[in-house]
């Protein structure tokens, strides 16, 4: 599928993060649309001039720790040989979908914890993903919200990374891009613990559309 259209009801647009990127929301209905990975740059585009627009996702943060030498050797390990900014992407994706058991965990993520146990769910995913791809110089984001699995609706959080314009990836999934059965209600750099519990106890989806 390369689009998919739902309308939302029992919230009101403003209190998420509906617009903006792959998504576009018009009165109540929002549309996903798949991202093209053609024409994207070989080499890293130069960001020293956009501190404001890519700095907080470059960050290590309380829960993102890029900047810990555990993270940055890892990431070398798996990417330092690729300049090409998609490929280690692909191959810290790849790491992760291998190497952490998909199982969940009753801890707030973070990335060092979760690679030092090697197991988590799509929240520990996401955390090391970012971590990883941040000591890469990949700008990342950390994006929550909903999946479209097997006719119904699932929390889920996943990543957007920077690589000469924002695409999604999921690592749990193993999916660059993520496919639009992912719906973004919110988006953060700090990877922070989001509470969606209010929001999924009144927000309701109904696909209308697909192609």
């Amino acid at each position: 599928r390369r689009e998919l259209i739902i309308e939302i009801s029992g919230i009101a647009s403003s209190e998420l993060k509906l617009d903006g990127g792959r998504q576009k929301i018009s009165g109540n209905r929002l549309s996903i649309t798949k991202e093209d990975l053609g024409n994207l740059p070989l080499i890293m585009p130069e960001l020293k001039d956009s501190a404001r627009e890519f700095g907080p996702y470059l960050a290590s943060t309380l829960f993102i720790q890029s900047d810990h030498n555990t993270i940055k050797e890892l990431s070398k390990k798996i990417a330092a040989d690729e300049s090409n900014p998609l490929m280690k992407v692909r191959k810290i994706a790849e790491w992760i979908n291998t190497n952490i058991e998909k199982k969940p965990v009753l801890s707030v993520p973070d990335a060092l914890s979760t690679l030092t146990h090697r197991m988590g769910d799509c929240n520990e995913h996401a955390i090391l993903f970012a971590a990883l791809s941040r000591a890469s110089g990949i700008p990342t984001m950390v994006e929550t919200g909903l999946v479209f699995l097997n006719g119904r609706f699932y929390y889920h959080a996943w990543n957007r990374v920077y690589v000469g314009r924002w695409i999604t990836v999921d690592s749990l999934f193993n999916q660059i891009p993520a496919d639009v059965s992912h719906i973004r209600l919110t988006t953060g750099a700090d990877g922070s613990p989001v509470d969606l519990l209010g929001v999924m106890g009144r927000i309701r989806i109904k696909v209308v559309g697909e192609g």
